[in-house]
């Protein structure tokens, strides 16, 4: 049962996308959902600026109240279209950051900018949410428009703890689905394993209530990795969301060679659901 949806803003940006999505995945679970600001370490970051950090560290605590006073006028504005439970409030970084999450049942944020600010690395911080938190982490992307979510789910299958998790968080939301698609990344190294562990979340899901249909989709020559793959069925059979484990291997290795998670992450034109 969904009952508490947390929706995490910040910076000098739009964040619409995120929390209209949070809305209607509030609305379609009767949920509340918490509108939460957060304030970068302006003082840490003041301190680097020689001999006045105080009046930096005010002139930039003035300017993100700038910030959170617009993106609250915008989370109201959308959050009364939907007539939900909600409320607001502004946290500090590194202070109180996990706290929430321990009262929440998903995460909703915003796709992070190709070009994170040096007050905020908003990719860092979203990373720190799947990884932290241990709740499903959904990833908004900035573009996104549909009106509709979680419909069509594509769930991204490879027989992992992190995988696991993701499937058992989203059950209620997979339940309620027209239908979900299982995709698998076959390699010709161990193609015959992989569509067994595929047939094997297939009958799970299905004992689940779980409307399923399997998919075996070959890396092409193309794909740099897992991830193009799930993107090019996902394009192709028009999902509106991706299920995935978060980070599978460790945070650092994905960061210096690239990974999975990173990429669908920067890349995806669909929400991402990501438990780790």
């Amino acid at each position: 049962m969904i009952r508490k949806i947390l929706i995490y803003t910040y910076g000098d940006q739009s964040h619409d996308n995120a929390i209209e999505a949070a809305a209607i995945f509030a609305a379609q679970n009767d949920a509340e959902l918490t509108g939460l600001f957060v304030r970068p370490d302006m003082m840490g970051y003041a301190t680097v600026y020689g001999s006045y950090p105080l009046n930096l560290a005010q002139s930039f605590y003035d300017q993100q109240s700038e910030f959170a006073a617009k993106l609250k006028a915008s989370f109201d504005k959308i959050v009364a279209k939907h007539d939900i439970r909600n409320q607001w409030h502004e946290i500090e970084q590194f202070e109180r950051r996990p706290k929430p999450s321990l009262y929440a049942d998903y995460i909703f944020v915003s796709q992070p900018d190709k070009e994170s600010s040096v007050l905020f690395n908003d990719a860092d911080f979203v990373d720190h949410l799947i990884t932290d938190t241990g709740l499903p982490t959904v990833v908004i992307p900035k573009d996104w428009s549909a009106k509709t979510f979680a419909v069509k789910p594509a769930l991204g299958w490879v027989e992992s703890k992190e995988a696991v998790s993701a499937v058992r968080h989203t059950l209620a939301l997979m339940r309620k689905a027209e239908n979900v698609d299982i995709v698998t990344v076959t390699k010709k190294s161990n193609l015959d394993e992989e569509l067994i562990e595929g047939i094997e979340i297939s009958e799970y899901l299905t004992e689940h209530g779980v409307l399923t249909k399997f998919y075996a989709e070959h890396l092409n020559e193309g794909d740099r990795n897992e991830a193009d793959t799930i993107l090019r069925h996902v394009r192709n059979h028009e999902r509106d969301l991706i299920i995935v484990g978060g980070y599978g291997h460790s945070r650092l290795r994905e960061i210096v060679l690239g990974g999975v998670t990173r990429a669908l992450i920067q890349k995806s034109k669909v929400p991402i659901v990501l438990s780790h």
